[in-house]
């Protein structure tokens, strides 16, 4: 059996997934956020799951199946979409309420991570490449 050897960018962007995927878990109803009465459209709840779930998960499972290019990709288009969220949800877009306290300190968190994605996507991305030429 061949064992998997995860670079050491690889091994950030798997723990920074992690990371956005149980921050993600925490920013659900089923964690801190009380506000799904007041969210403007069910579209919204779908565009959540993508961005604080769907996505982290998937960029986790493609370094598990040695899908690092992919991860590298996944993790750029999170970033791009955590970005957006925290200023949005703020300016009450995605709901009629301001956010409470919780989810307003874990969504800048999750800006942090955005970051960390961008840092280290296109480096694990970059590094796979170079292996496929």
């Amino acid at each position: 059996m061949k064992k998997m050897h995860l670079t050491s960018a690889e091994r950030i962007l798997a723990v920074l997934f992690l990371f956005g995927f149980i921050l993600g878990f925490i920013l659900t109803p089923l964690g801190v956020e009380t506000r799904m009465n007041e969210l403007r459209v069910l579209a919204f709840a779908g565009f959540f799951i993508t961005v604080g779930l769907l996505l982290p998960l998937a960029g986790l499972v493609s370094l598990w199946l040695r899908k690092p290019r992919l991860a590298g990709v996944l993790a750029v288009i999170d970033a791009a979409l955590l970005f957006l969220t925290a200023p949005a949800d703020q300016a009450l877009f995605f709901f009629t309420v301001a956010p409470p306290p919780a989810v307003t300190v874990g969504e800048f968190v999750l800006i942090f991570v955005g970051i960390g994605y961008m840092l280290y996507g296109p480096r694990v991305y970059a590094e796979n490449r170079k292996l496929f030429q």
